[in-house]
């Protein structure tokens, strides 16, 4: 009789432990190329730090995440960068579509990067 009680117990409060952590999983899209995926695209939980790139088909996952609140921001060299915010529960697997679209550049920030780098040029050479 006392092994099915510490068999049931031990059963119990591991199955209590096992869901105490949700994840985070989702797709990180080009919203002006039709959705393609944005490939090596990174996702930082803002949080805590934790950093992930997507893979190649845009896909990004974070795991073993305590229930809460979350800001992922995303970004990718070119496009502007996004922060969403994502609410985790306790052993659920939360999906998400993230869309960025490309960055522009005035024709006055471009004009200002050529000619510092004009400068720098000049000043090396003499």
């Amino acid at each position: 009789m006392r092994h099915i009680i510490f068999i049931a117990t031990f059963f119990v409060t591991a199955l209590s432990f096992a869901q105490q952590t949700g994840s985070i999983q989702g797709h990180l899209l080009d919203i002006e190329s039709n959705n393609a995926p944005l490939i090596y695209a990174k996702v930082i939980i803002k949080e805590t730090g934790a950093e992930v790139l997507s893979d190649e088909k845009g896909v990004f996952k974070f795991k073993n995440l305590k229930e809460g609140s979350y800001t992922l921001v995303s970004s990718f060299v070119g496009y502007e960068t996004k922060e969403s915010t994502v609410k985790v529960i306790d052993g659920k697997s939360i999906n998400v579509k993230l869309h960025l679209k490309a960055d522009s550049i005035s024709l006055d920030d471009l004009m200002l990067t050529l000619a510092s780098a004009d400068k720098k040029d000049t000043s090396i050479n003499k």
